[in-house]
């Protein structure tokens, strides 16, 4: 059994030592997660709600101005 001043574990040629230091894992690693899906998620989430709410507003505009010009149309051609 060989241990050394800075692990004082068991150190055969199985043992691993981590070089980072100690890793998160189990409900660290969710809370990473969690924070990440804010972080990034979700405003990435609301832009693309915007860019298809504007997209969409554009699209109802041209319509309205089709429906106009043509009920224009009709005035016209009923006035004469």
């Amino acid at each position: 059994m060989r241990t050394t001043k800075l692990f004082p574990v068991d150190c055969q040629l199985g043992c691993i030592i981590s070089l980072f230091g100690p890793v998160p894992g189990g409900m660290e690693l969710f809370v990473v997660f969690i924070v990440t899906i804010l972080l990034f998620g979700l405003p990435l989430t609301v832009f693309r709600g915007l860019f298809l709410a504007h997209k969409r507003s554009k699209e109802e505009i041209d319509e309205l101005k089709r429906e106009v010009s043509a009920s224009k149309e009709q005035v016209e051609k009923g006035d004469r």
